[in-house]
């Protein structure tokens, strides 16, 4: 018995040691995740629940390789994590390592499983999305029953929304929008989720206006805020695709002073140059359009029109086989 206590009050020390040393290098590791450094997070996490198997620090390292991209090894490790407690963050968190390989059936499953076990705001608007990329309807079924549960949620106002709005109910989608705006009015994201599908229904077009307005009060070094209000107010975005009213261009201009990589800027003075047929400033506006976001189809279709209408035949025809390249790679990927 002597030499059985002798035993204990030697190593019972060093235990602690241990835990105390792991719960120090599992506070750094944890800071290096939250400032941006996911993968040397996940090394030094590796490194403590090698040492100290505990049910936070496997969790905080499948987070971390979640975070790395390393997902098949979160996938594994959070498997075996459910085996030994079955909790519904470990659910979810599988959900977001499959969501993150598009493995949208997975995600749905696990996402599904967390709602059940937990059914928060978040549980429920991550079953919703990862349902988005699967079936509107289910998805739109599952977003309503969580914006009746938690009524004062703006993310699941915005969830629903969009859903709304990619199955083609742009009025029910942009009110929910507007809801989730009057929800915290110091929160741009819904309303410029709301400006990014560039259609604002007619009939609530004033409601758009005044929120775009009173966020542009808060916001006013914010270029983007700007130019979604200046689309909005002008109503080329609702009714009126060709209005250009007082002060529109100056607006855009302005918004561009302030944030100079805006190409939906660019592109709508490009199309105000049209409206007046002053081709060579069209080109400009299309070629700096086309420098930021050189990838969208639309920006290339129009300058190769551009160069055509200014008498340019040769740039009319490269910018044109520029147009059918980006459209025959994105119809291969549809």
């Amino acid at each position: 018995m002597l030499f059985g206590g002798t035993l204990c009050l030697l190593s019972y020390p060093q235990n602690i040691a241990g835990e105390t040393g792991c719960n120090e290098a599992h506070s750094t590791a944890r800071s290096l995740a939250e400032t941006g450094d996911p993968t040397q997070a996940a090394v030094r996490l590796a490194g403590i629940y090698a040492r100290c198997p505990s049910y936070e620090n496997g969790r905080d390292l499948a987070d971390a390789e979640i975070g790395s991209g390393q997902y098949m090894s979160a996938i594994t490790l959070l498997q075996m994590l459910i085996e030994q407690q079955n909790r519904a963050e470990l659910h979810s968190m599988l959900g977001k390592a499959e969501a993150a390989q598009k493995n949208y059936k997975a995600a749905a499953i696990e996402y599904q499983k967390a709602a059940e076990m937990e059914p928060n705001e978040a549980s429920i608007f991550d079953y919703g999305m990862a349902l988005f990329h699967l079936d509107h309807n289910s998805a739109i079924t599952i977003l309503r029953y969580g914006v009746q549960k938690y009524p004062q949620s703006v993310e699941l106002h915005v969830g629903l929304g969009t859903v709304l709005y990619a199955d083609g109910k742009s009025l029910e989608g942009a009110e929910l929008l507007c809801d989730a705006e009057e929800l915290n009015p110091s929160d741009p994201h819904p309303m410029e989720i709301l400006a990014d599908t560039e259609t604002v229904p007619p009939t609530i077009a004033s409601r758009v206006t005044s929120l775009l307005a009173g966020l542009y009060e808060k916001y006013q070094n914010d270029g983007l805020i700007l130019f979604d209000y200046t689309m909005a107010q002008s109503g080329r975005w609702s009714n009126d695709k060709d209005a250009v009213p007082p002060h529109f261009t100056e607006s855009l201009k302005t918004a561009l002073h302030l944030n100079p990589q805006l190409p939906q800027a660019y592109y709508q003075l490009s199309l105000v140059s049209a409206q007046q047929r002053n081709y060579p400033e069209e080109i400009q506006f299309l070629k700096k359009a086309v420098a930021l976001n050189p990838g969208y189809e639309e920006y290339h279709y129009r300058l190769a029109f551009a160069y055509r209408n200014s008498g340019d035949m040769t740039k009319f025809r490269e910018e044109l086989n520029e147009f059918q390249k980006l459209h025959d790679a994105s119809s291969n990927v549809q």
